[in-house]
């Protein structure tokens, strides 16, 4: 741009000076004439503009591994087979009992997520599996996925004198293409996805590794795409308690693998605003001058402003569960803003712990940025109900106020 505008008709000869471009954003220069070098000089500032670009939408990729014993894949299957009779709305396709019976993948279906989520979040389900790992992946529309997560482990079979080289972990390649006629319909080409499992033999250790490749994965928003191999995980032991026995071991084989894919388009304009949201929360700002001007004369008790809590309860476009509070910022006024107020926010109890926390903020903080709750335990999402006990204190003074709010996980919101 420089070069077009103050050397229209040729390039700067090399006898009144030189420019050259180090990178997109750096031009190293020198131009023996004063009165064109500060033309130069005072053109810079005039070429350098913002970036324009028509951001691509995204495609949020999910990809849960859980492992399971025999009885959590029986229960899984029995719950399948009454909720596809008892289904109008056919959640489950490409499916049938047959595909249970026969092969070594034992089960590959679509189902729809939220069946799947009651599913597994069943206690008979619940007891006889684990989930191993999630991946979220935001990937831009017709980019390719590029997830690896393996590491080598050296293996020598007993009595062979050889060590082999074997991957164990996760990797998932393929490219994302959102449909053009339905936003709903995301088409994942060359799919390919491999687990490599490390397991404990009698004889000795070996990695075996889970295959799956599809040309073309189709996945429609709200349906998730389930495969089921009878690799073997772990072992894991639990103490089992009850009228006729305590602090018994019981041990329970997970030799099933069950991979959950999904995915969904998300429009890039509502991933930028849910990133605004948390950043609000992650903020602490203040009130500007022109804010302050128009602040009510009406004197309010403090203790009443610490009463006007307003929970916010939230997923962001990439999964993430986010929750916080704030104050009513109609409260503010020219005399209290600047009161910092202690915050303490606690669920749970000694045996099950939940949140903890305890800070010190002003109150224009707290109206304006709020306070993100800290990650609630995985155990505690499981619950019906979540009592979270709120105080809030003014700092060296008396005014306070207490509340207990009740969280839903399930529908991830807070009730009155």
């Amino acid at each position: 741009k420089l070069n077009s505008n103050l050397f229209p008709s040729s390039i700067l000869d090399p006898n009144e000076g030189y420019m050259t471009s180090d990178g997109l954003k750096k031009v190293n220069f020198y131009i023996n004439s004063l009165e064109l070098r500060n033309k130069f000089i005072a053109a810079i500032p005039l070429m350098d503009t913002l970036e324009e670009f028509d951001p691509s939408d995204l495609v949020m990729l999910t990809t849960d591994i859980y492992s399971l014993t025999e009885g959590g894949l029986s229960n899984i299957q029995a719950s399948l087979v009454t909720a596809n009779s008892n289904s109008t709305n056919n959640e489950i396709g490409g499916w049938a009992v047959s595909s249970v019976l026969g092969g070594s993948t034992g089960l590959a279906l679509k189902i729809g997520t939220n069946l799947l989520s009651s599913l597994l979040g069943s206690n008979k389900v619940k007891q006889e599996s684990s989930k191993v790992t999630t991946i979220n992946q935001l990937i831009p529309n017709q980019a390719g996925i590029n997830y690896s997560n393996t590491s080598k482990v050296y293996i020598s079979p007993p009595g062979s004198g050889v060590v082999k080289e074997e991957q164990a972990g996760l990797s998932v390649g393929g490219t994302v293409s959102i449909s053009s006629r339905d936003n709903d319909i995301v088409l994942i080409k060359d799919y390919s996805l491999t687990y490599g499992v490390v397991e404990n033999i009698t004889a000795g250790e070996r990695v075996n590794i889970l295959s799956i490749s599809n040309p073309q994965l189709y996945l429609v928003k709200g349906t998730s795409s389930v495969l089921v191999s009878s690799v073997t995980k772990e072992q894991s032991s639990s103490t089992e308690s009850s009228a006729l026995s305590y602090g018994k071991i019981k041990n329970k084989e997970m030799n099933k693998i069950m991979i959950v894919t999904s995915a969904e388009a998300v429009n890039f304009s509502d991933f930028i605003n849910d990133m605004k949201k948390v950043r609000e929360l992650d903020l602490h700002q203040q009130f500007t001058k022109e804010d302050i001007t128009k602040f009510s004369n009406e004197n309010i008790d403090l203790k009443e402003v610490l009463s006007h809590i307003k929970p916010m309860a939230y997923y962001t476009t990439s999964g993430d569960r986010v929750l916080g509070l704030k104050l009513d910022a109609k409260d503010a006024r020219v005399n209290n803003i600047s009161r910092n107020i202690e915050v303490s926010i606690k669920s749970g109890h000694f045996l099950s712990p939940g949140i903890n926390q305890k800070l010190i903020l002003p109150l224009q903080s707290l109206m304006l940025s709020g306070v993100k709750l800290n990650p609630l335990p995985s155990k505690v999402l499981n619950r019906v109900l979540v009592d979270i006990k709120v105080n809030l204190k003014a700092f060296n003074g008396t005014a306070s106020f207490s509340k207990i709010l009740h969280y839903n996980p399930e529908m991830n919101t807070f009730i009155e």
